[in-house]
């Protein structure tokens, strides 16, 4: 029997017991907790003014010790225990001037021209990668790992001896454990959400980066468009094989009204009905939800559970990342 999908603890204070996020609730030791369906318990870590970022840890269930930078002006996102510390108004004037100069949005839109060379330069790197492929890969049970939710340690083991080939498996690493623990927190997976945008092959549509360093050394542009390329065609190669007719589920839940979901460059959904299931119930609060199903379309896929060892760790999501659609066919 595979694990629950997601802790949680049935004995939670309710919201009552806490009040809104602001930015005079972001001081380092002040405890809340994320306005997800659970209720994830944090603790605020540090204020970077400079990035206009603030850190906090995770508290409980299976990202427990993880550490998040988070926007400032996101603080509207967390709820804090009555009686919290609230910084100073000098400091919360501070953190405000700040984000009015940090919250702003960027959009870069999928170029057809570029997005034409980045599936030529994808579909050299999906060939080459089948032909390294061949007779490697071995006899899977899909529906098995689904309903365990547990990848293989053999192709796993496939994907990291390509990429090391590469000099790229500590930035698949890097980028794959950032991804599940939360896509939104700092920059990495930002900066490749802009750089996909960039070979045209998905538009960026979010805030602007943050940091002087996005960009710089192992993380700059040309390596993270190696990275990206490098794993598309390893996944496209390797789901032309095993995935045709797969099918994804992806499950929305609101507190509120139900919405659709915003245009984004990377998009998570599972194979798993179960973990479908568990993000359309929601949490105590839910109002609204709504389930898609869709086959897998292997040209999309970036990294799924059953290669990714980071999608095997904390989470069991049974997850799949496909990239965000842009003009013409295939990627």
């Amino acid at each position: 029997m595979p694990p629950p999908v997601y802790r949680s603890d049935p004995a939670q204070a309710p919201d009552g017991d806490f009040e809104a996020g602001t930015l005079s609730h972001l001081v380092p030791g002040n405890t809340g907790r994320l306005l997800d369906a659970r209720r994830t318990p944090v603790r605020i870590i540090a204020v970077d003014l400079r990035d206009g970022m603030f850190e906090l840890q995770i508290a409980a269930f299976e990202d427990k010790g993880a550490r998040w930078r988070i926007p400032l002006e996101d603080a509207g996102g967390y709820q804090f225990a009555h009686g919290s510390e609230r910084a100073g108004d000098a400091t919360v004037e501070e953190m405000r001037d700040v984000c009015v100069r940090l919250d702003r949005t960027l959009r870069i839109e999928a170029d057809p021209e570029r997005a034409r060379e980045s599936r030529r330069m994808a579909a050299a790197e999906q060939a080459q990668v089948a032909s390294w492929l061949s007779g490697r890969v071995p006899r899977l049970d899909l529906a098995r790992m689904v309903e365990a939710r547990e990848g293989d340690r053999r192709v796993m083991d496939l994907l990291e001896e390509y990429m090391g080939q590469r000099g790229l498996a500590d930035m698949d690493r890097a980028f794959s454990r950032a991804f599940v623990s939360n896509p939104a927190a700092g920059e990495t997976v930002k900066g490749h959400a802009v750089v996909l945008a960039e070979l045209g092959l998905a538009p960026y549509a979010g805030k602007v980066l943050r940091g002087a360093d996005v960009f710089t050394g192992e993380w700059s542009r040309e390596r993270r468009k190696e990275h990206l390329l490098s794993r598309l065609g390893f996944s496209r190669a390797l789901w032309s094989i095993l995935g045709r007719g797969a099918g994804l589920y992806r499950a929305y839940s609101s507190e509120t009204v139900l919405r659709a979901p915003p245009e984004r460059s990377f998009i998570s959904l599972t194979f798993s009905r179960d973990v479908a299931l568990e993000h359309f119930g929601g949490g105590p609060a839910t109002r609204a939800a709504a389930l898609r199903r869709t086959p897998l379309d292997p040209s999309r896929v970036l990294m799924t559970f059953v290669e990714t060892e980071a999608m095997n760790r904390q989470y069991r999501e049974a997850e799949a990342v496909l990239i965000g659609s842009a003009p013409g066919p295939g990627l």
